[in-house]
């Protein structure tokens, strides 16, 4: 399986439910009409950003994203080709709904599944490396030692959780996006998230230790809902 995470920023002129729309209804049906999606493309699910703060007391900078798509392939290599497509780039060149597109390329690594129910709101982060690190040093810090850190702080809150590792392979062209890896949490509520980021000591915890492999100023965070919209097991 491979996973292909696509960033999106919506036009200034679009409101959230007319993007929503557009994404499912109409930009979903001409990716999947691509020859390469037809035959390999198995599971696509839009993240919705819905409005909410995220860590922003600690000086990151608030975010205008309108949502990630994950869309899984069944072979390794399909998505690095499906990017070099000019079909898909041209999915991107009307600008009338999608402002601002970036693609990342990742390995998902499930750290744990606690509830198999449906969970529809998960925060997404995405960060990049010290400059004096490898990405294949970030990755074995971020899997190990700041994964152990966020265990330590989290109490429970956190229910079901992914590492997105880019590829060792990959370079987003955008330099400014060139992120390394991030996670995706689930909560089984809002204010589980609240009680979760108010935690003053928690927070001083983890951010520490964010400081000795990631490059904060670049971190991203924000909260959305999430819809599965298409498998080609339903």
């Amino acid at each position: 399986m491979a996973k292909l995470m696509t960033l999106i920023k919506r036009s200034p002129d679009v409101s959230a439910e007319q993007f929503r729309s557009y994404w499912r209804d109409i930009f979903l049906p001409q990716l999947r009409a691509l020859p390469l999606c037809a035959d390999s493309l198995s599971r696509a699910v839009h993240h919705h950003v819905v409005p909410k703060d995220v860590r922003s007391g600690e000086g990151f900078t608030p975010q205008d994203w309108a949502g990630v798509g994950c869309y899984y392939f069944d072979n390794h290599d399909d998505p690095q080709t499906l990017l070099s497509t000019p079909a898909f780039q041209d999915l991107f060149a009307d600008t009338s709904h999608i402002a601002k597109a970036t693609h990342l390329l990742v390995d998902e690594i499930w750290m744990y599944n606690r509830d198999k129910s449906h969970l529809p709101l998960k925060m997404f982060s995405f960060f990049k490396r010290l400059p004096r690190f490898t990405r294949a040093f970030a990755h074995e810090y971020y899997l190990t030692l700041h994964a152990d850190v966020g265990a330590s702080i989290n109490k429970n809150r956190t229910v079901r959780y992914i590492q997105n590792h880019v590829l060792q392979t990959y370079r987003n062209p955008d330099a400014e996006y060139d992120f390394d890896a991030g996670p995706e949490i689930w909560f089984k509520s809002m204010e589980i998230a609240d009680d979760l980021f108010a935690d003053a000591e928690g927070m001083a915890i983890l951010s520490a230790d964010e400081e000795r492999f990631c490059d904060r100023p670049y971190n991203i965070f924000f909260m959305t809902d999430e819809q599965q919209v298409f498998s080609r097991d339903n």
